[in-house]
């Protein structure tokens, strides 16, 4: 597989924005025409789990890497951003407390900053939304990484029991979540985290991304026979994430069949209008776009208390406010930090 498949990079630009626009924009036109959509933004992030399974399948089938090794690039390519916007969601905590009246820090605040430090939320109820919420889904992504070596390692071994496997726990998981999803309002705090937010329900949607990528890359279709797959997949996911009954979940992965057939037409086809420069490029910079909306919006809210912008206006320019951070962030933090940690593994693994 290519080390970069633009279109897929163009799509996690948009997934990202849909998250964003979950989180703040909803009620904002045009968003407001579509609100059955759109407040169902946050499933962009079951696309994005299906997405890195995809992806690291494809990274890593073809070669031989050490595991500690493996593990550093992986550390190199989410943590130190993560630990940035967690640093300036911390910030953004202390200014509220500070600045805007009858807000007080939680009294478990130190626990909070613990937990997310070490990116542990998701395992613990009550925490997984912890001072920067969108957070939760990269402590799942990490528990993602400490596995992927051993479910390559057995996709390999066993294909036939792999799938079983892939299976097995799409089913355990889909009966789990939908069962206590349907009487959500009637359990705890705690045990509403474990339902959607405890790793172990959202790993079916990794390892179907896996299985997208061993069939990607054994596909003989040719593009032209598919070309018009993706906007037919594209349509069928916008339809039925519009028309989600409030009591049906797709937050642990019920559609990331199909988030995954989206994604395998897409790296056949590779359509040219998702080749656009400048969505590849904000596609690349999404990490960012995703992990610091917290941080901006709020501290963009505080700010607002003395601007006194209207909904419209404060959406737009936060946003934009949120963009040219991601850049800049992307540029000065993401690219360098990366670079850094994977030049420190060669050289260990060179000595």
């Amino acid at each position: 597989m290519k080390t970069q498949l633009n279109s897929l990079t163009a799509t996690r630009a948009i997934a990202a924005m849909l998250v964003v626009v979950h989180h703040f924009g909803t009620k904002v036109f045009p968003f407001s025409y579509a609100q059955s959509f759109f407040s169902n933004g946050n499933l962009s992030v079951s696309y994005f789990f299906v997405l890195s399974g995809f992806v690291m399948y494809g990274a890593y089938n073809g070669g031989k890497t050490k595991y500690s090794t493996f593990m550093k690039k992986r550390i190199g390519r989410i943590v130190p951003m993560y630990l940035f916007a967690l640093s300036l969601a911390i910030i953004t905590s202390l200014c509220r407390y500070a600045f805007v009246k009858n807000n007080l820090l939680p009294s478990n605040f130190g626990k909070q900053v613990l937990f997310s430090s070490l990116l542990l939320q998701s395992f613990v109820p009550d925490y997984p939304l912890a001072i920067n919420g969108p957070g939760w889904s990269l402590s799942i992504e990490m528990f993602f990484y400490i596995l992927f070596p051993l479910l390559l390692v057995f996709q390999k071994k066993n294909f036939k029991a792999f799938i079983s496997f892939a299976i097995l726990i799409f089913i355990i998981t889909q009966i789990i979540h939908l069962f206590y999803f349907y009487k959500l309002k009637t359990l705890s705090s705690g045990m509403q985290d474990v339902v959607l937010f405890n790793p172990l329900l959202h790993l079916n949607q990794f390892i179907i991304g896996m299985l997208g990528g061993y069939f990607f890359e054994k596909t003989t279709i040719p593009k032209e026979k598919i070309k018009f797959l993706p906007l037919v997949l594209l349509v069928a996911i916008i339809i039925v994430i519009a028309i989600r009954p409030d009591t049906l979940s797709y937050q642990t992965g019920l559609i990331a069949p199909l988030f995954m057939l989206f994604i395998v037409s897409m790296a056949i086809c590779d359509p040219k209008i998702m080749n656009i420069k400048p969505l590849v490029f904000l596609g690349n910079v999404s990490f960012s776009i995703y992990i610091l909306q917290s941080p901006v919006f709020v501290l963009a809210g505080i700010a607002n208390k003395y601007l006194h912008l209207n909904p419209f206006y404060f959406f737009y320019s936060s946003f934009l406010a949120l963009i040219l951070a991601s850049i800049a962030c992307y540029y000065t933090i993401e690219i360098p930090m990366r670079n850094k940690i994977n030049a420190l593994s060669l050289k260990k693994q060179t000595d």
